[in-house]
């Protein structure tokens, strides 16, 4: 692979963006709408989800180089997420191509999949290449045209997008760019638009499943989480500590399956503290953009940087601090790993969604009483446990999280659903599963 530095003259963090009108997006809506009906054989599907990965393969630099420069990932990090992000296009053509579309049920007597109708897609920043092809490739595979609404903050990638996708997609996959918000009420309220699928934060998750309606809409809704790790025993502890501290610190601590605190047995603090110190103080968080790479780059923005150190001050009224990773200070809103001991049940880490470099650690003696603490989470997207103690799975298992790691925090791929309980959504994205979200079925009778 060339270097990002290869890349051709197209890239620009500086593109002018046209913000929609309610007119544009009508009109927008209307063609993908009308595009409906020509998605619907099999073979044009694939036909389009075999464009979109040519097309992500063949701007491969310059897609890279937007996820790096514009999210602030790190070099190697923006790599894995353009890995990551054709993976949902190759996983949906490969589904699609062993799907049943028709069951036949006996003689006279079938059920049809087919799609449920236009789409409003809207993701958010962390993940922003990934987080798209993971909404599209199977609202396509599905035969679901889509209006894709990214983050301001990743604005730039889309115009790319938006100005560059093969002409064959562009009816298919519309982009639309909001600058008064009032118009998403009116996007989401347009008859047009049959099913909503949002990636974000569980406060505009509710606001966007509480807007009015003249028609029915299917909402699948992936949103926060205030993420655990429980550490029961010293079982492969290095290695324990090793895999929560690269979850923490992926996209700088902004991602849906970060973890926000963890819960470690008294027995082995100690242990744990001497091991911990000693890797946070190796990482360091810096300017992404240059030669020598740091382990993480800045948060999104100032705002950000700001509402986690007023949590960090909240929790050091009552906590401790533990550690903190280096920070080169080579440019803005760099946010070291910060790692602070609080109390089992503390007003930041059990409310709040950190979404950044800001790591809470509690001890405990009684595992019955973690696990009862958990089992009453409403933001449950996904935990993480580890353990040799084979007879605490069965009680792990019964908790009502999402996605539930046991000895390890590699849980997501395109084939696993992800998707949260309660106050962290409903519906699921990934795998057959999310695939089945934008299909309805049609039950057809013949005598």
């Amino acid at each position: 692979m060339k270097s990002i530095s290869d890349t051709k003259n197209t890239f620009s963090l500086n593109s002018k963006i046209v913000f929609d009108t309610n007119n544009s997006i009508k009109k927008k809506i209307e063609r993908t709408d009308n595009s409906l009906l020509s998605l619907q054989p099999l073979n044009e599907r694939t036909k389009k989800l075999n464009s979109l990965k040519s097309f992500l393969i063949k701007h491969k630099n310059v897609l890279i180089k937007y996820i790096h420069l514009e999210v602030h990932k790190t070099i190697e990090e923006s790599i894995g997420e353009f890995d990551y992000a054709l993976e949902f296009v190759e996983y949906s053509l490969s589904l699609i191509s062993n799907y049943k579309f028709e069951k036949k049920i006996d003689s006279n007597k079938k059920l049809f999949f087919k799609a449920t109708g236009a789409v409003l897609a809207i993701t958010p920043y962390n993940d922003p290449l990934a987080g798209m092809t993971r909404k599209i490739a199977p609202s396509i595979a599905s035969g679901s045209p889509l209006i894709m609404k990214t983050s301001s903050n990743c604005i730039n990638l889309c115009k790319y997008l938006d100005d560059n996708l093969p002409k064959e997609l562009k009816n298919h996959i519309q982009f639309i760019f909001i600058k008064d918000l009032s118009l998403m009420d009116k996007t989401v309220q347009n008859e047009k638009i049959k099913v909503i699928t949002f990636t974000g934060s569980t406060s505009v998750g509710l606001k966007l499943n509480n807007i009015q309606t003249n028609h029915l809409q299917k909402k699948i809704l992936e949103l926060g989480g205030i993420n655990y790790a429980v550490i029961f025993d010293n079982y492969k502890l290095d290695n324990v500590i090793d895999e929560i501290l690269i979850r923490k610190i992926k996209a700088a601590g902004q991602a849906c399956s970060s973890i926000n605190k963890v819960f470690v047995n008294e027995s082995i603090k100690q242990e744990f503290e001497k091991k911990l110190k000693i890797k946070v103080m190796k990482l360091c968080c810096g300017d992404v953009t240059l030669k020598n790479q740091p382990n993480f780059g800045p948060v999104i923005s100032k705002s950000h940087y700001k509402f986690l150190k007023k949590l960090e001050i909240n929790s050091l009224k009552k906590g401790k601090l533990i550690t903190r990773s280096n920070n080169l200070d080579n440019t803005y809103n760099l946010y070291p790993l910060t790692v602070i001991n609080v109390n089992i049940n503390d007003s930041v880490f059990d409310n709040y969604e950190t979404f950044g470099p800001l790591l809470g650690i509690s001890y405990f003696k009684n595992n019955d009483v973690i696990l009862k603490k958990l089992s009453e989470c409403n933001y449950s997207l996904a935990t993480y446990m580890f353990t040799k103690n084979k007879s605490l799975y069965k009680k792990i298992q019964a908790l009502n999280f999402g996605s539930i790691g046991i000895n390890t925090t590699k849980i997501q791929s395109p084939s696993r659903p992800t998707g949260g309980n309660n106050l962290s959504g409903i519906g699921r994205e990934g795998g057959i599963w999310g695939f089945q979200e934008f299909l309805t079925t049609v039950n057809y009778v013949e005598i």
